[in-house]
């Protein structure tokens, strides 16, 4: 019969690693050709870390990854024309996206998912983020004029030096969110 203190180093001895994809598809994909566990977002649980499967799973699809708990992590710009393919598609996960400086005039991006995205210097006037959920995103210095934002989620977003001027806020949650000095709620 095993003790405690044995069954505790078992479980000890035997890590998973946690692998953060570019996008949802890609984690998925991945999970299935390293025989981990997709979370259902960005997220790969395996048992074993092998850098080169890893690689070699990421390069087939073409994605950019990192391990779970690295203290940043640098994910190359996300192409625009592939961002909004990939929309079309029926994608709505693109945590953390990497699009600083995008151009998305007048695109529709309702009910996207962009928490944590880099948002920063886009050019998203006239774009459809109705519902969209952008918790946390850096949106400082990106143009959101006449944008609609109806319902969106912007808590704790970074909006600093973002152009506002005719935005729909209708119901959009902007708690903790840190605004352009000169815009009052």
């Amino acid at each position: 019969m095993q003790t405690l203190i044995q069954k505790f180093s078992i479980i000890k001895s035997t890590p998973k690693e946690i692998l953060l994809f570019d996008s949802a598809l890609a984690a998925e994909d991945i999970a299935y050709m390293l025989g981990g566990q997709w979370d259902g977002c960005n997220g790969v649980v395996v048992d074993k870390r092998d850098r080169i499967a890893v690689d070699t799973a990421a390069s087939l699809v073409g994605a950019t990854w990192c391990y779970g708990g690295v203290s940043s992590a640098f994910l190359k710009p996300l192409n625009v024309d592939q961002f909004k393919k990939r929309y079309a598609a029926g994608e709505r996960n693109f945590v953390n996206a990497n699009l600083r400086g995008a151009a998305l005039v007048q695109v529709n991006l309702s009910a996207i998912n962009l928490s944590w995205a880099k948002l920063n210097l886009a050019d998203l006037s006239g774009a459809n983020l109705s519902k969209a959920d952008l918790i946390s995103a850096d949106l400082q210095e990106a143009n959101l004029s006449g944008t609609d934002l109806t319902g969106a989620n912007l808590s704790m977003a970074d909006l600093r030096g973002a152009n506002l001027l005719d935005a729909k806020l209708e119901l959009a949650c902007l708690r903790g969110a840190k605004l352009p000095n000169n815009y009052q709620i």
